[in-house]
């Protein structure tokens, strides 16, 4: 599947790395084994010690639609930057090391976004896979265009970023990331592609979102949170014709700034916040594996009482063989 590359390949597939050894062998096959073919993988090693780099040299090497970037750490958000500087494709795919993409979705998402000339950024069902391979469920939207972007700008529900899609010319005339966004880049972006087009949606799984505990145990949730209002202030500005220099200056300090403390999370109480996420998605779904989770995220904080109540509940309502 190698062969020579087109002038312009169709998609540009970009994604950032940064220490992601242990899954990046399966989220990058997940893409080389796409039924659609026409497309470009650009790799940004975005400054990885623990073996990534190696990796991604080796993966180049053998597959010429791999292009190869480097830059010191500096984040996702200029990893995009930097790989979709790069990108020569009518369409950038977005990828996030630990997901995998189905083997048919870039070719169902070119084919959605052909049919669609109005919509500027396409996205898809997902199934979400917990960090001992445990099915959590599945996520699937079936709405119009229309309804996708009213949903995003009532409600902030926008597309999934590490499936989405979107045309190379409409994110370049609005600009592209923008550095000021550490966090909720996405959310910056799909308010500013509202202004030249719709947001979309397949209405069938085409990606696996794998959930890690660093993901969501993550202490930045107050930041990302600040962000994405950040966002939506700077789209608002912008739609009443106004200058966002202001927002922008408040967003490159949220992003890299200190946070004062009484906001900060402590990596205790994020982790058992992150252990009860999974505990809760396993219980909703009535599998047993649901209780080791629940029990972590009690010994990380003994009083809260939520994870007691669904321990307690899994013994009652849930089988008591293990499957």
């Amino acid at each position: 599947m190698s062969g020579a590359k087109q002038d312009r390949p169709r998609v540009s597939v970009v994604m950032g790395v940064y220490n992601g050894a242990s899954q990046l062998t399966a989220t990058v096959e997940s893409i080389l084994e796409q039924t659609f073919e026409d497309f470009e993988l650009i790799l940004v090693d975005d400054g990885s010690t623990d073996g990534s780099s190696e990796m991604l040299r080796e993966f180049a090497a053998q597959d010429r639609r791999i292009v190869l970037l480097h830059q010191p750490n500096a984040g996702l958000t200029c990893a995009l930057i930097k790989g979709c500087d790069h990108a020569r494709g009518e369409f950038i795919a977005r990828q996030d090391v630990g997901d995998r993409s189905l083997s048919r979705r870039l070719e169902k998402q070119v084919q959605y976004l052909d049919r669609h000339p109005d919509v500027v950024a396409v996205g898809a069902g997902c199934r979400r896979i917990g960090p001992e391979g445990e099915f959590l469920g599945e996520t699937i939207r079936d709405q119009s265009p229309e309804q996708i972007t009213a949903a995003f700008l009532a409600e902030g529900i926008g597309i999934s970023h590490t499936v989405a899609t979107y045309r190379t010319d409409a994110y370049r005339s609005i600009g592209g990331y923008r550095r000021e966004f550490r966090f909720a880049q996405d959310t910056d972006l799909w308010h500013r592609m509202t202004g030249v087009g719709q947001l979309g949606e397949l209405p069938e799984v085409l990606f696996e979102w794998g959930i890690d505990m660093d993901g969501i145990s993550s202490t930045s949730h107050d930041r990302q949170r600040q962000l994405a209002m950040l966002a939506q202030e700077s789209y608002r500005c912008l739609q009443r014709g106004e200058d966002d220099h202001e927002i922008l200056r408040r967003a490159q300090q949220t992003s890299w700034g200190e946070i004062p403390p009484t906001t900060v999370i402590s990596p205790r109480v994020a982790l058992a916040s992150a252990e009860f996420f999974i505990g809760s998605q396993l219980y909703a779904i009535g599998d047993h594996r649901c209780r080791p989770y629940l029990l972590r995220a009690i010994r990380q904080r003994p009083f809260w009482i939520r994870p007691w109540v669904k321990v307690v509940l899994s013994y009652l309502r849930l089988p008591v063989k293990d499957a």
